[in-house]
């Protein structure tokens, strides 16, 4: 089979690999170009079956335009042979029609909302799936939810299935049981949940099963780590970056920033009583918190910079000093380094909107009220244009298909507790191509004792567990 472009050594490996299953796992990081290699397995089934097989590719819709670039880049395949659904249920039903009338052989590529709808499945199931492609399969982990049941539904019938992520396992074993079922029918897991559950998992809340105020704690039984190992890895191959790319060293820093005497008074408040009283200038309102989970959040908006009170208002707290810290770090940093700012609130954008601005630094928006269009030309001015210094991305919008290795500095101005969120966004500039760089810089702001912390030990746990599952077995040949 002729190349485009070279293969990389994996890259081969993986396609060999492809010609003994028929569904398969590229469990490979990101930058270390799995979709390449997905491209060129598909291109192998194509050439022998010889004729374009019907493949639908379910991708976030950050990443929908990048597969179909991806295809022209590694491939030979005729632009009307790959299709790209977007927009409404109506206009994706639509488009998928008028596409494969004459023809039904094309490769098309949506995104997983659509998996929602009664009339796109309906859609999907009269033109017949031939080769199902997930990427990112993490995004249907969840094995009640009905994207999750209705991609298994499409699956079924597919001639070949492959799931493509580098975080499969993102809180804990569950995580793999639906990407495995929708992969293998459940060859390699079960078609029940709860029965494996049993098997690989037990309750260290058992003890108290019989009583009233019971709550379940399953965590992986230590005893079956290496079998969940074996099975996962008989129809996958694991990758990482360092095993396949020259990248530079990446230095992670934690930056300890103090709140205002305002935002300790408003923390404490909240944290002791599940209400604070602000007051911010003319500003002034109620927050209260009824719920653990908004505590948590009104907690992580305080130590930003902001309080949102009973009636929805967004009240700025003034004295902030972690803005200060970022506009000391942007200054010592832009004139020779381009930096991205990672956060997760609306209110965190305009707030570093306005320092840029005031400090007159040209910069672009990665959100998640932009268009697809937008943000692509946000990306692309940002790598490309020498005077736009600095990105302020959201961490779920600009997270996940978006390539920002311009910058050789990141700051994380604030977060959640998404452990893909935060995987995805840290290999935005550390893929193939930041190879640029003498080395990749992420800087956490945390403010002491306080949920910043917390957050960072919440996300260090799962990042464990994750590698306790995942550590990839190799065997000497």
């Amino acid at each position: 089979m002729k190349f485009k472009l070279p293969p990389y050594e994996w890259q081969h490996k993986a396609m060999e690999m492809s010609t003994h299953l028929t569904d398969m796992a590229l469990l490979a990081d990101m930058g270390t170009g799995k979709t390449g290699a997905m491209v060129n397995i598909l291109r192998m089934r194509y050439n022998n079956g010889r004729r374009v097989q019907k493949t639908l590719i379910l991708s976030p819709l950050v990443t929908l335009l990048n597969w179909r670039e991806e295809f022209f880049k590694h491939s030979y395949i005729d632009t009307e042979k790959v299709v790209v659904l977007m927009g409404s249920t109506k206009k994706k039903v639509k488009t998928l029609t008028q596409a494969t009338l004459n023809d039904p052989n094309k490769i098309v590529i949506m995104n997983y909302e659509g998996m929602i709808s009664k009339e796109m499945i309906h859609a999907l199931l009269k033109w017949g799936i031939e080769l199902l492609v997930l990427d990112e399969s993490h995004m249907c982990k969840n094995h009640k939810a009905k994207r999750s049941k209705n991609i298994f539904a499409l699956s079924v019938d597919a001639r070949a299935r492959f799931i493509m992520t580098g975080t499969p396992v993102t809180n804990d074993l569950p995580d793999i049981f639906m990407q495995y079922k929708i992969l293998d029918g459940g060859a390699t897991f079960g078609n029940n949940f709860y029965v494996f559950q049993r098997k690989y998992m037990e309750d260290k809340n058992a003890a108290w099963a019989n009583r009233q105020n019971h709550f379940p704690k399953w965590v992986v039984r230590t005893d079956k780590i290496e079998e969940v190992q074996h099975l996962i890895y008989s129809k996958a191959i694991r990758v990482t970056k360092d095993e396949c790319l020259d990248l530079p060293d990446r230095v992670e820093e934690i930056y300890k920033v103090p709140l205002s005497s305002k935002q300790r008074k408003y923390y404490d408040q909240m944290e002791r009583d599940f209400v604070t009283f602000v007051e911010e200038g003319e500003s002034k309102g109620i927050a209260v918190a009824q719920l653990a989970m908004t505590k948590a959040l009104r907690l992580q908006q305080i130590v930003t910079g902001f309080v949102t009170d009973d009636e929805g208002n967004e009240i700025e707290i003034l004295d902030n000093p972690r803005l200060v810290a970022v506009k000391e770090l942007i200054q010592s940093l832009h004139s020779k380094h381009k930096v991205i700012l990672w956060c997760s609130f609306k209110k965190n954008y305009k707030q570093l909107g306005d320092l840029l601005t005031k400090m007159k630094i040209e910069h672009r928006f990665i959100i998640g009220d932009m268009t697809l269009m937008q943000k692509q030309e946000a990306m692309d001015e940002f790598n490309n244009d020498d005077s736009v210094r600095v990105i302020i991305a959201n961490r779920r919008a600009g997270g996940i298909g978006i390539n920002l290795v311009s910058a050789d500095y990141s700051i994380v101005y604030s977060r959640n507790f998404s452990l893909s969120e935060e995987l995805q966004s840290k290999d935005r500039n550390y893929r193939g191509g930041s190879e640029i760089h003498d080395r990749i810089v992420s800087i956490n702001l945390c403010a002491e004792d306080t949920i910043d912390e917390r957050v960072t030990e919440a996300l260090i746990n799962k990042k464990k567990i994750s590698d306790d599952i995942l550590t990839f077995i190799r065997q000497s040949t």
